[in-house]
Formats: structure tokens, C-alpha cells, sequence
């Protein structure tokens, strides 16, 4: 919302507060009490897209009190109403339910927009909401394509708008602890970073039936290929496993720890490099991503990643490996060789990475990071450049695996150079009347 539109707003509830006759009975939230702010100065916020995630991050909320939930918005109304019953029971208010996201976008009560719709939605979505004046978390990857994902970076800059990418390890303490000490050189010069995540599952095919009542398939395929429906491709996980609606886990899953090593080394996001490897594929069925993979990306400074599905070779997480010793960091524990390097204290004299707010929950602490940039207009720990960049490098990846063969890519040109046949692939069609 622009801020013409959002001091009408306020304007608009203090003046009808002037004027109207007092209720007997007033909730403290309503005056600002019990640590409440009053309506008119909390976040007003849209969600789009009420399944598994949108649920995990309206609980995230929760415990924040500087936000009221105006809007929530599905193309499957039991999901929505279960959502709006969740936002009730969380008292964080009582939200609009509405099956049009455009809907949604148009209301001048919604401040800021949470995005946990499918990826091939993304595109489409988020550059409407940043058209319309709305701040954005945006769920990862920040946009099924290439092309698309370089279209919101310059849309958020264009508009002066907030977008947190949801990779929340960003605000998760053992990942800071982590990136902090290859940051600062307590390492040693850093060779090696080794990254796995989940891999993909084969799906057989199934017969198409029609959609179940109060499921707007038309809607939730949007801007992918219409295919008939089947009671398994909108489901976790089956439809992150299918390209028409996700990259699959080598960017969906592998985003999470690329963007780790990145956070550790820059370099790994801002520099150009070859990628190179190999890949498995289901044998048939209705999923055509990538179950399992070994890809090798090399840059300039000799520095190689190395990046599979979990123990193909590498355990689960990202490992930094320098001249001095290790350590490697996922959800579950922090580990380092020598065991001494988690007892140093960082000081003065170290680069210092983005702290976000302390909640024990990382999602939570992302969520408030967000609300506080929104606030402040200043970026949030995972801004919209560096979420693209965590983005592309899992569909640089997917690109050359497809192609069979090795390929480069320029991350400040947003190309892979004089290779006519990968820059193609950055791009992916939209079905009409969808377009970014």
C-alpha cells in the first residue's frame, strides 16, 4: 500500500473513532492495551494461499502483536475456512475469506501480503501484489523461472517496496553462528562448501476426476498448463515434483541451504561459475523433476560447491570447509572440527550479519524481521536480490541437467553467456490470460 493510501486509511479510522458513539463494552486489543497496538496502527495483512505453509506461518504470527490478518484468500474453501477458524482462535482478527487473490489485492486495508501459494503462481502473484502497493514475505523460490524472479527484483525497487524471501533459516541462530564464522575468516580461506537437501519422490500417474466441491482448479492452475484433473497433482508433495508447477527439490528444498552458503560466501551469489554433474529422473509416472543429483558449481577463485541430495555423498545441511577446520549447520545441531570454533565469541572487529528479532521459533523471527522492515522501510535479512540469487542457482542446475552437459552462468548479467539454447530455459510460458 502506498503511503498516501495507507495515511487515508488511518485518517479515515481516527476521525470515525472521533465521531462515534462508544461501545458499553470496548476489547483492550481495540485501545491498544495488554501490549496491543490499536487497529489503525497495526499491519494490516493479506494471506494468499491457506494450505500447509500458510497455516505454519499464521501460527508463526501469532505471538506478534503489531498485525491484524484482514484478509485470507484460497481456491479451496475448506482450506480457507479452516484458515480463517485458525486466525479467530489466534485472535489476530477477523479476515475477509475470498477465492480471488485480486480480490484481496485490491482492498486498501491490506498493508502487506503473504505469498504461500504454489510456484508457478509466484510470478504472476507477486508482481500484481507489488503493483498494488503491498509489501510482500514472499514464500521461496521467489518465482518458478529465471526471467520471472529478475522481473520482481526490479518491480520491488521500482514500487520502494518491502520483500522478505521465507527462507527463514536467515533468522535461525545456528545459522547466523554458522555464516558468521566463515564470514570472518575463522576458517581460514574457504575452499569448499558442501550442500544436500532432500531429493524428489516418483509419482505414478492417476486417473483425472473431477475437482472436489469448492475447489477452483481453473484458478489454481492459473498460469501452468491445464491438465485434467487428478486427485494427487495439487497435493504435498506430488506437485513439487512436477515441472509445470515447481522446479522440484533441487530449488524448492535446495534454496534453504544454497542460500546458507551464500550468506557464508557471498561469492556464491554474486560471482559467475560453472555448474556440471549429473542426474536421476523417475522412470514414468506423472513427476519429471529430479530425484536425485551431484552437481558441482566452480567459480573463479577455485572455490567449488558442491551440492546433492542428501547423502549422495553429502549429509543433509551446508558444510564450510576452510584451511583452519569446519563446520556444517542444518535444522537439527551445529557441528565444527576443531569442536573449539563454537566457543569463540564474536566482537567488534567481525563483519556482522543480520540479526533478527529473538523469538526461539525461526519462523517466528523471520515473520517479526519482516513486520519490522515494514515499519522501518529498511530491507529485511533476506531481501528480495538475495532470495532470486538463492533461487537461480538451484534452476541453473536444473537447466544443465536437462541440457546433459555443462554450463555457465553470469549472476550479474542474469544470462548464461553466448548459450542461446540455456538463456531459453530462464523463461517458461504462461498460460493466457496470465502474464507478469
Amino acid at each position: 500500500m502506498t503511503t498516501a493510501r495507507r495515511t487515508t486509511r488511518r485518517r479515515l479510522l481516527k476521525a470515525a473513532a472521533a465521531t462515534a458513539v462508544a461501545p458499553l463494552v470496548v476489547p483492550s486489543s481495540a485501545l491498544g492495551l495488554d501490549g496491543h497496538l490499536p487497529p489503525s496502527e497495526r499491519i494490516g495483512v493479506g494471506f494468499i494461499g491457506t494450505g500447509t505453509r500458510g497455516s505454519e506461518l499464521l501460527r508463526a504470527a501469532a505471538p506478534l502483536r503489531d498485525h491484524r490478518v484482514v484478509a485470507l484468500c484460497d481456491c479451496r474453501r475448506d482450506r480457507l475456512e479452516l484458515a480463517g477458524r485458525l486466525v479467530e482462535q489466534t485472535k489476530q482478527g477477523e479476515p475477509a475469506l475470498l477465492s480471488d487473490f485480486r480480490e484481496l489485492l485490491d482492498r486498501p486495508d491490506v498493508d502487506a501480503v503473504f505469498g504461500t501459494m504454489p510456484d508457478h503462481w509466484h510470478g504472476v502473484i507477486f508482481a500484481r501484489a507489488l503493483e498494488a502497493g503491498k509489501d510482500l514475505y514472499g514464500e521461496k523460490p521467489v518465482t518458478r523461472s529465471i526471467a520471472e524472479g529478475a522481473e520482481i527484483c526490479r518491480l520491488v525497487r521500482r514500487h520502494g517496496r518491502i520483500f522478505q524471501t521465507g527462507t527463514q533459516q536467515r533468522s535461525w541462530k545456528q545459522f547466523r553462528q554458522a555464516c558468521m564464522l566463515a564470514r570472518n575468516g575463522h576458517l581460514g580461506r574457504i575452499s569448499r562448501i558442501e550442500v544436500a537437501v532432500p531429493g524428489g519422490r516418483a509419482y505414478p500417474a492417476v486417473a483425472p476426476c473431477p475437482p472436489p466441491a469448492g475447489f477452483d482448479y481453473e484458478m489454481w492452475t492459473g498460469p501452468a498448463p491445464m491438465i485434467p484433473y487428478d486427485p494427487q497433482r495439487c497435493e504435498w508433495l506430488a506437485m513439487y515434483m512436477i515441472s509445470h508447477y515447481c522446479a522440484g527439490f533441487i530449488s524448492n528444498w535446495g534454496v534453504h541451504y544454497l542460500d546458507v552458503a551464500g550468506w557464508g560466501c557471498p561469492e556464491v551469489l554474486t560471482a559467475p561459475f560453472e555448474a556440471e554433474g549429473k542426474g536421476g529422473m523417475p522412470p514414468g509416472g506423472m513427476t519429471d523433476t529430479w530425484i536425485a543429483w551431484q552437481m558441482q558449481l566452480r567459480y573463479p577463485s577455485g572455490l567449488v560447491v558442491s551440492f546433492s541430495n542428501d547423502d549422495n555423498p553429502h549429509p543433509h545441511g551446508t558444510r564450510f570447509v576452510g584451511e583452519k577446520g569446519w563446520v556444517r549447520v542444518n535444522r537439527e545441531r551445529i557441528v565444527a572440527e576443531p569442536a573449539s570454533l563454537l566457543s569463540i565469541e564474536f566482537d567488534a572487529d567481525d563483519e556482522q550479519l543480520h540479526r533478527a528479532p529473538d523469538y526461539n521459533d525461526a519462523v517466528t523471527a523471520h515473520v517479526a524481521d519482516f513486520f519490522r522492515s515494514v515499519r522501518t522501510r529498511q530491507d529485511p535479512g533476506a531481501p528480495v536480490e538475495v532470495g532470486h540469487a538463492s533461487s537461480t542457482l538451484g534452476n541453473v542446475c536444473d537447466i544443465g541437467l536437462r541440457l546433459g552437459r555443462k554450463v555457465r552462468w553470469d549472476m550479474d548479467a542474469g544470462e548464461f553467456p553466448g548459450d542461446p539454447q540455456a538463456n531459453a530455459l530462464r523463461h517458461r510460458p504462461l498460460r493466457s490470460p496470465w502474464a507478469m
